[in-house]
């Protein structure tokens, strides 16, 4: 499969890695909305033009490669209602339990473990060995940094990010855009559009 990577940043190498590491893929390069990343290559692989170019290359399907979630969502929704075919990503190196269902556009990179009848959002990342227990419900446009943990039957909202090494408790939901600090410890449910951070979490921004 041939495929193009939206975004030529950090998230977009790391993306271009996974995609390379399964043999039969190639990446055919990057769009990227900045004009003085253009002619410049990521892993050996061109920066193509901006992101409406990719209509005028020869590609099987794209591959969402922003990290950030809001950006990651405008970008989303203006390729699939293009037509635009989004691929779902996953690192050879992640194990996924029977009846996981990734999204579309979802990217699972090393390491991650998802266990059985967990279902990960569209356009959603599972970063770099997060793990995610049984039966958890991950919404759209999310972002699970690396080392973040989830626990069993956690339900989060679309546009969650949970930092780098975050830990969500058994049940617990989180409300859409919720920010979960790095290293935080969510005991209880999260509303909509809450940031918390510490040990046990609490709320610094509502």
């Amino acid at each position: 499969m041939v495929i193009g990577i939206v975004g030529a940043g950090g998230h977009a190498k790391v993306v271009a890695d996974a995609i390379l590491a399964a043999e039969a893929n190639r990446v055919l390069g990057f769009f990227d909305d900045d004009a003085s990343l253009w002619g410049t290559t990521v892993l050996g692989h061109p920066v193509l033009g901006p992101v409406e170019a990719w209509a005028s290359h020869a590609l099987d399907a794209l591959a969402m490669g922003i990290g950030d979630n809001a950006a990651r969502k405008r970008q989303f929704d203006r390729l699939a209602a293009a037509g635009a075919r989004l691929a779902s990503v996953a690192h050879p190196r992640t194990t996924l339990g029977c009846g996981v269902e990734l999204g579309e556009g979802a990217v699972v990179l090393a390491g991650v473990v998802v266990n059985a009848d967990s279902r990960i959002g569209a356009n959603s990342i599972l970063n770099t060995s997060c793990t995610v227990d049984h039966d958890c419900i991950v919404g759209p446009h999310t972002h699970l940094a690396p080392g973040a943990s989830l626990a069993g039957d956690v339900r989060l909202g679309e546009g969650v990010f949970a930092g780098i090494g975050a830990k969500i408790l058994p049940g617990i939901s989180v409300g859409d855009w919720a920010v979960i600090g790095a290293g935080a410890v969510v005991t209880r449910h999260v509303e909509k559009g809450t940031t918390m951070v510490g040990v046990p979490a609490r709320v610094i921004r509502q």
